[in-house]
C-alpha cells in the first residue's frame, strides 16, 4: 500500500475536490477540462498515475469508444493504481 498526502492551499484542494470521482468509480478525478490539464497534472503526484483522455468524435477523427487522443480530448480523468491512496491535505495527527 502506498499513501500520498498532497498538502496544497485551500484553493487548489477545492479545485481538485470539484473533480473528485464518486467512490463507485475507479478513477480518482474525472471530467477535468483540458484547459486545466497543466495545472492539475502539476498538482497531482506522478507516482502510479495514469491519465485517460475523453471526448466526442470530431470531424476527420473517429475515436474509439473508451478514450481519445490528447489533441482531440475535451476532458480527462486521472487514475492511480489500486494500492495507492491519495489524500488531499495534511495528515491528521
Amino acid at each position: 500500500m502506498f499513501t500520498i498526502y498532497a498538502d496544497y492551499n485551500k484553493e487548489n484542494i477545492a479545485l481538485l475536490e470539484s473533480f473528485r470521482s464518486p467512490d463507485s468509480h475507479e478513477s480518482e478525478f474525472k471530467g477535468i477540462p483540458m484547459s486545466l490539464y497543466d495545472t492539475v497534472t502539476r498538482l497531482l503526484p506522478m507516482k502510479d498515475r495514469r491519465i485517460k483522455f475523453r471526448g466526442t468524435s470530431k470531424p476527420n477523427y473517429r475515436r474509439p469508444r473508451t478514450h481519445t487522443i490528447k489533441s482531440m480530448a475535451d476532458t480527462f480523468a486521472v487514475y492511480y493504481d489500486n494500492d495507492t491512496i491519495l489524500y488531499l491535505g495534511r495528515p491528521e495527527v
